[in-house]
């Protein structure tokens, strides 16, 4: 009865480990129907909507390339915060933040491979540990920068994956797009950068419909012809003031051409010269 009963309670046991091990497929795998991925997963599930379903709360597809070369050391900033790692062999698809009524946003963003111990930026909030309180804690302070930063509630030291968010869009109707790593989102714009961060966007065709965008060979073209424009009604002036000049050269030399009033009928054109262009300045 003892022998039945360790047999029984090794079999449980290898059941159970069977339940939760992973399986290896060594070879390719077809699945000729629909396929739901996910806790949220039920059986009967509804695949009117297309033939594979992220169905969770946290919906994630993470792209791990082993054969690409890690990227370079770099500072990630976070809030009050940052952390030292790399970024370079993992991309991350996000449908919409994990804390519950976080942002409804669309994610394209490197991911690096393991996490790393956060550090304060010099803003960390320093809490007062000296409670064993489970609530969160008073801030007395702030943590030096350098120094690793600390959670509200136990006060303890903790890690951050890094993200680096390469497209984001959002849910809303108005909603925004950022485009490049450290865009900054919002509503009704595209954006290409943040305040600090300024990118060009190139290889643009011309505007044609007034709500298209003006290109820098269309606004320079426009400016040179406003220019030529002025410089063509100038010039119409002096030619015109110099016929005048001709005229009235001929018409006062008979009278000796020395006299003022002489001079005064030569400075007439130029006066009324400069009274054009002020109307043309106007």
């Amino acid at each position: 009865m003892r022998l039945c009963n360790l047999a029984l309670s090794v079999m449980c046991v290898l059941a159970t480990s069977a339940a939760v091990a992973d399986q290896v497929i060594p070879d390719d795998t077809i699945v000729q129907g629909n396929l739901c991925v996910g806790f949220d997963c039920v059986n009967g599930e509804d695949f009117s909507g297309g033939a594979l379903k992220l169905k969770e709360n946290n919906a994630r597809i993470r792209w791990y390339d082993t054969s690409a070369v890690t990227g370079e050391l770099i500072r990630h900033s976070l809030v009050n915060t940052f952390v030292y790692g790399i970024v370079g062999q993992s991309w991350r698809m996000d449908a919409n933040q994990s804390a519950n009524e976080g942002n409804d946003y669309f994610y394209l963003s490197q991911h690096s491979l393991e996490d790393y111990l956060v550090y304060s930026d010099g803003t960390a909030p320093d809490y007062d540990c000296s409670t064993t309180s489970t609530d969160p804690k008073p801030v007395v302070g702030t943590i030096d920068e350098g120094l690793p930063a600390e959670d509200e509630i136990f006060c303890n030291t903790y890690r951050s994956f890094i993200q680096r968010d390469a497209l984001v869009t959002a849910g809303g109707v108005a909603s925004g797009v950022a485009l490049g790593i450290g865009s900054s989102v919002a509503d009704g714009e595209v954006s290409l950068g943040n305040a600090e961060l300024k990118r060009r966007l190139v290889h643009v065709a011309s505007a044609i419909a007034e709500s298209d965008a003006l290109i820098k060979e269309q606004l320079d073209l426009g400016l040179f012809q406003a220019q030529l424009t002025r410089l063509n009604e100038v010039e119409s002036l002096v030619n015109m003031a110099e016929k005048e000049l001709e005229v009235l050269e001929a018409a006062v030399k008979p009278k000796g051409g020395g006299g003022a009033v002489g001079w005064l009928m030569l400075l007439l054109p130029l006066v009324a010269l400069k009274l054009r262009n002020r109307k043309l300045v106007a």
